[in-house]
């Protein structure tokens, strides 16, 4: 019985020293995200807004704080770091584009057809945190692809 909970400790703090190897690795990614990102958002929902109104405003940063955060990270999740050149796929201008230009189409075409305005700011936190981790990855020696 105490080989099994040492081994269950064991475990369970191998697995938190991960999640944190894996956040702090990660970091100058979602920081430079939401930094980039968050006033970006304020601004568009400040002047395109029909009425601005404060707790939207609330709603809006707190689903584009979510968005920004996947959108900063997902490229490195996708493509794992496990050497100076894993810049492959994802971490290109052009896959930027395709997926800047599906968003704008969703964005622009299917969602206001059902009134779910919300998501847009949403769609577009993701791709500022996505161009964020791209940015700051062109900065490297490496640079993208």
């Amino acid at each position: 019985m105490t080989i099994v909970l040492l081994l269950f400790i064991y475990e369970s703090l191998h697995y938190i020293a991960g999640v944190i190897d894996f956040m702090s690795r990660r970091l100058t990614h979602i920081i430079g995200g939401l930094v980039f990102g968050l006033p970006i958002v304020g601004i568009v929902y400040y002047f395109f807004s029909s009425e601005f109104v404060v707790i939207s405003l609330i709603l809006v940063l707190v689903y584009s704080f979510f968005a920004i955060f996947i959108g900063s990270i997902l490229p490195d999740i996708i493509e794992r770091p496990k050497n100076p050149d894993h810049r492959k796929f994802f971490h290109s201008w052009f896959i930027f584009s395709l997926v800047f230009i599906t968003a704008f189409v969703f964005c622009f075409v299917v969602i206001p057809r059902y009134n779910h305005l919300l998501f847009i700011y949403a769609i577009f936190g993701f791709l500022l945190g996505y161009f964020s981790h791209l940015l700051l990855d062109s900065t490297t020696k490496k640079s993208l692809t």
